[in-house]
């Protein structure tokens, strides 16, 4: 890798690490910018970056409330329906 590439992919690299910390701070529309410049540098870099991150949390870590929410959702079961109650039922 010629010394131009690599230090495009490390300005990505940190780019993309910034982004995730303003993210994480709440500053979604920094945390865009921040993106979209590293992507504009070097794609690979930022993917690189984001596959660290998501490795080093367990799953469903960032969105835990919903989750929950959405395996109570699947757990529960609704009453049968009687088919006597509908219009041609027997």
């Amino acid at each position: 890798m010629k010394d131009a590439e690599q230090s495009t992919a490390e300005r990505a690299r940190a780019l993309a690490e910034r982004a995730i910390h303003a993210q994480a701070e709440g500053q979604a529309d920094e945390a865009d910018r921040l993106f979209a410049e590293a992507q504009a540098l070097d794609p690979d870099a930022v993917a690189a970056v984001l596959d660290a991150h998501d490795a080093a949390l367990p799953p469903d870590a960032r969105d835990q409330p919903t989750a929950d929410r959405d395996a109570e959702r699947v757990r529960r079961s609704e009453p049968k329906a009687d088919p006597r109650d509908y219009p041609g039922g027997t």
